[in-house]
């Protein structure tokens, strides 16, 4: 029986006939692992340029494999949110399905787990980002996850419609313009001072009366690494 999606990933459809549409998630799985393991994103002062390079490479490969599985035996202009004035190669042109009919498939379980128990993807409540930039980021590479199990085009053999490939370039294409925004050395901010919350616990921060108690690690971002300062 299909696993139950939880967290960020809640309404994620785990089984469904079309596996082109795996193909367009695979990437989307990169993204996730590549957000969760970047430390970069521990730092609240923002990222540099080559951690914006590199998301939005990555962006621009799953936008790649979503082409490629697009039924697009019209021609009609699906987008790119690679540079629009590149040629279309041959790599981002789509696959050719045409030349025979095609057999139907059963519905077939993602080999991903979106219910908390794979480590690799983890759920939100589990993460730990003091850099909001990378929070955003983690909910909206996940959200485009969701969108891809939710296509009607689940319900095909092979390949996605015209118009599900467009709904799904409007979400690759934000995540895109967050990157380029939100990312990059431009995007920095200076901040010179420690949260209180990550002061030694010897150290009173400055501005706060004596009395004031304060936890260390028990910021927003540290609550789910400092289970006394959680009630835990």
């Amino acid at each position: 029986m299909p696993h139950v999606a939880q967290g960020q990933f809640t309404g994620a459809i785990t089984a469904f006939k079309n596996t082109h549409i795996q193909l367009a998630i695979r990437p989307c799985i990169d993204i996730i692992t590549e957000l969760v393991g970047n430390d970069e994103f521990k730092s609240r002062a923002g990222t540099d340029d080559s951690t914006k390079a590199h998301f939005i490479q990555l962006i621009q490969k799953a936008d790649q494999a979503r082409r490629l599985i697009t039924y697009n035996a019209e021609g009609v202009d699906i987008k790119t949110v690679v540079d629009v004035d590149s040629s279309l190669t041959e790599s981002l042109k789509p696959l050719a399905t045409d030349t025979v009919q095609l057999g139907s498939t059963p519905d077939v379980e993602i080999p991903w787990r979106f219910d908390g128990t794979d480590p690799n993807i983890p759920l939100w409540s589990e993460l730990h980002f003091r850099n909001g930039i990378g929070g955003v980021l983690y909910q909206s590479i996940c959200s485009i996850v969701v969108a891809w199990t939710r296509l009607e085009s689940r319900n095909r053999s092979h390949m996605i419609t015209v118009n599900d490939s467009l709904r799904m370039w409007s979400h690759l294409q934000s995540f895109y313009d967050l990157c380029d925004r939100l990312l990059g050395v431009e995007n920095q901010v200076d901040l010179a001072q420690p949260l209180a919350t990550d002061e030694p616990s010897n150290v009173v921060p400055p501005n706060r009366l004596n009395e004031s108690v304060i936890s260390p690690g028990s910021s927003v971002q540290n609550t789910q690494r400092n289970p006394t300062a959680s009630g835990q």
